[in-house]
């Protein structure tokens, strides 16, 4: 492997996996992603107009803490939603009952950083294995997703994503969802500089995966 990954997942330390490593190996980083969360000044907005902090929490979520007048129009278009549910309770929700649903692995790829084909698709294999290991390695917590996924087929989808800055808000938006998340960063040795975050994978329920993905085109 030429490049290098670090993983994060809201129950899942980041500390340096312990495994023989090949030569041309990268150094791995051991920093976690810091969970998503609402932009304090729109929360005060929001809530300056009535709006509960539980409901407003969830528009900003669902409209990628753009600005406060898109949450209130979150607000207005989804009234028949649960506002007052929080985003933490409907993932604790997902997780007990979600086994037995369709599950898939997303890949979303850093596309500012215009890399060549064979390039584009290392990173995307660095992210599947990544991903597949993180999951093993807390069967405990992912098995049944692990083998229900496989019995479907394997279900896998590979999107664009901008900069990266975008990668890191989604997985972000993914850690707040209760999803596992594999964010690789390149070792530099071509086409990309060192360090570079190349693809972000993320992998869940496919409902839960869509809220985070559902946005953005097919690569």
């Amino acid at each position: 492997m030429q490049n290098c990954g670090r993983y994060s997942s809201s129950a899942v330390s980041a500390n340096r996996m312990q495994e023989p490593r090949e030569d041309g190996d990268g150094e791995e980083s051991t920093a976690t992603a810091v969970p998503w969360k609402a932009n304090e000044e729109y929360l005060k907005v929001l809530t300056g107009m009535g709006i509960s902090r539980v409901a407003a929490e969830k528009a900003l979520f669902y409209t990628d803490n753009r600005s406060p007048d898109l949450a209130a129009a979150w607000i207005f278009e989804n009234s028949e939603a649960d506002l007052e549910t929080s985003l933490e309770a409907e993932a604790d929700d997902r997780g007990r009952d979600s086994f037995g649903d369709a599950y898939k692995m997303a890949f979303i790829v850093n596309m500012s950083l215009d890399m060549g084909t064979g390039k584009l698709a290392s990173q995307v294999a660095h992210a599947a294995i990544g991903m597949h290991r993180l999951l093993l390695q807390n069967e405990n917590k992912y098995g049944e997703m692990v083998l229900q996924w496989s019995e479907d087929g394997e279900t896998k989808i590979v999107l664009r994503g901008n900069t990266t800055q975008h990668l890191v808000e989604l997985e972000r938006k993914a850690l707040r969802l209760g999803l596992p998340t594999y964010l690789v960063q390149d070792a530099g040795r071509t086409q990309v500089a060192a360090g570079s975050t190349t693809v972000l994978c993320l992998m869940g329920r496919i409902d839960i995966v869509d809220q985070v993905t559902g946005s953005l085109k097919l690569l």
